[in-house]
């Protein structure tokens, strides 16, 4: 009846371990388990043993096993081939040790705060199962345990020696989404909705307001449609770089978006517009380490002609409009005319502004008094080119919400803005700054669920120091120490003492145990205090033992250690 009881327990061991390594199997191999457990039920172990070759056989490639995601992918599927096989005998030493490996592999391929917090769950299981036999109410134990526990985990975390890994993606892999970027800026576009859904994830040292991200530099437009041209700028100044980490979503996409101006990464590359690209499609979550200067002089090396080109064709009112301009030599002063005419027509921003000829962009935009990002982008920069002012449209996001310099980017931040070349310098300028009115849709757009970004801020600090808790981070960790030493010294101090005061109550509880046990002339055999005790059916041992119970699962004083050592030495004179 033990055996079974036993086996249940393993059951449930195995059930927990397995279910994250489940979700990283190929095909065949989740269809073997599901088939598989049922055999192993019916004790078929030749059926298992031919089925689980040929799943494995028919999922995995020898030549893929050099990567070591998939080679421990190939691992697990072999150990639970085993599992199964085993599952269909009696109870023993491989069956035991299973689960533990199971848990092994999940600790070594999760990524996500997710993981974590299941990997924490199935310690917790195991530490309950762990005490069960050997305590009156094992849940309440293991909990108590658990929780005095986790200072002394924190600090073995903290001091360990960090060994730099590749993190894989595995189990319950976090939020995905397809970005609202675009690599071409059609003007043609009668509406814009953009999702909800998350893109990037990036924490600055402290809050800097409003952000741009570049993601592509645009300088002339065909037919309403944004084309890029080949340029390359130089940093002429800036002032103190900015280091911040970056969690971007799969984007279907190569671009890494930075702040505002990124001069530097640990992946990736850089073109000649300071804008990073993965070297592959960015498919799984992507977390990178940036440096970037928020005020800074960018000068072009070589000008497009693209900056100055516009369709003569088209515009024709813009031009007649904005032709006096041309008389003004200082171009500062051109520019502030060029944004005082800009303001004048009362444009109102909306997601909706109907259809809008692309080609006509500045006139459409003037007379229909409506229009989105890349519209007023568009407009100003070609109205720009129009009184000679150099300028190109940038497309990437914007953001402003931020919780101590957190910023959580979605697919509805995406914008547009302009660059325009002043004084031989690329300045800035969002023509939406500009607008007259900004409809109730777009302001919607702008609100954020302040659950789901607190909570997102929550797990981002988790991943960042504690999944991705590595060598360079200990170093920082051991910096802010060493600045904080005696704090943490008396905190240090306090649970030292704490363990000591535990430690002793424990061995003074085993020292009385082995009093009592002489006296009895025997001790507890694969099995718990208090049911060892209870089997000789003596009202006194009774006391003493659950006075030793009280002791040693719940709140207990001094005077009950007393009353301990003086119920076993009257039992032991008697």
């Amino acid at each position: 009846m033990r055996f079974l009881k036993n086996l249940r327990y393993i059951d449930i061991l195995l059930f927990v371990s397995f279910l994250p390594l489940f979700f990283a199997l190929p095909l065949f191999m989740k269809a073997f388990v599901v088939l598989g457990i049922y055999l192993a039920y019916k004790k078929k172990t030749l059926l298992i043993a031919i089925l689980g070759f040929a799943a494995i056989f028919f999922s995995f490639n020898i030549f893929e096993l050099k990567n070591f995601d998939v080679y421990v992918r190939f691992l697990v599927s072999l150990l639970i081939w085993a599992v199964l096989m085993q599952r269909t005998k009696e109870e023993n030493f491989y069956l035991k040790i299973s689960p533990y490996l199971f848990f092994g592999f999940s600790i070594v391929i999760f990524q996500n705060i997710y993981m974590l917090i299941y990997a924490i769950f199935e310690i917790f299981v195991f530490l309950y199962f762990a005490v069960k036999e050997h305590s009156k109410e094992p849940l309440k134990t293991s909990l108590k345990i658990f929780i005095f526990s986790l200072p002394v985990v924190v600090i073995l975390f903290l001091f360990f020696p960090r060994v730099s890994q590749k993190h894989f993606l595995f189990g319950f892999t976090s939020n995905t989404a397809i970005s609202g970027f675009s690599n071409v800026i059609n003007t043609n576009t009668k509406s814009i909705k953009l999702l909800n859904l998350p893109v990037l994830e990036l924490k600055l040292p402290k809050s800097y307001g409003k952000l741009y991200l570049r993601g592509a530099v645009f300088y002339k437009q065909i037919n309403g449609i944004w084309v890029k041209g080949f340029s390359k700028d130089k940093l002429i100044s800036f002032t103190k770089p900015v280091t911040y980490t970056l969690k971007e979503y799969p984007t279907l996409n190569r671009v890494i978006f930075g702040v505002d101006l990124p001069i530097q990464s640990n992946y990736g590359y850089r073109d000649g517009n300071f804008i990073f690209y993965s070297k592959k499609t960015i498919k799984r979550p992507l977390f990178v380490k940036m440096i970037s200067v928020l005020n800074y002089e960018l000068k072009p090396l070589f000008l497009p002609k693209g900056a100055l080109e516009y369709d003569k064709n088209y515009n024709k009112n813009a031009q007649k409009l904005l032709k006096p301009l041309l008389k003004e030599k200082n171009i500062n002063e051109r520019l502030r005319k060029l944004i005082e005419i800009f303001k004048a027509q009362k444009v109102i921003y909306t997601q909706n502004p109907g259809k809008i000829d692309g080609k006509n962009i500045v006139d459409e935009l003037f007379s229909k008094k409506k229009g989105f990002c890349i519209h007023f982008a568009s407009a100003f920069a070609i109205a720009a080119k129009i009184v000679k002012i150099p300028s190109r449209v940038v497309s990437g996001y914007m953001v402003s919400n931020n919780k101590n310099g957190y910023y959580k980017v979605y697919e509805k931040n995406a914008h547009a803005w302009v660059e325009v070349l002043i004084n031989d310098r690329w300045k800035r300028i969002d023509p939406t700054d500009f607008a007259y009115k900004v409809t109730k849709e777009v302001r919607s757009e702008y609100k954020i669920d302040k659950f789901d970004f607190y909570l997102s801020y929550v797990r981002f600090l988790v991943e960042e120091w504690v999944l991705r808790y590595n060598t360079l981070k200990q170093k920082k960790f051991f910096k802010f120490l060493k600045a904080h030493f005696f704090e943490f010294l008396a905190l240090f101090s306090f649970f030292v003492v704490l363990i000591f005061v535990f430690a002793k109550r424990i061995d003074t509880k085993k020292e009385l145990l082995q009093e009592l046990y002489k006296k009895l002339g025997a001790k507890p055999q694969n099995q718990s205090v208090y049911k060892f005790l209870k089997q000789f059916n003596d009202p006194k041992l009774d006391e003493i033992n659950e006075l030793y119970n009280k002791i040693t699962f719940y709140k207990s004083t001094k005077s009950d250690i007393k009353k301990l050592k003086r119920l076993i030495k009257e039992y032991r004179r008697n």
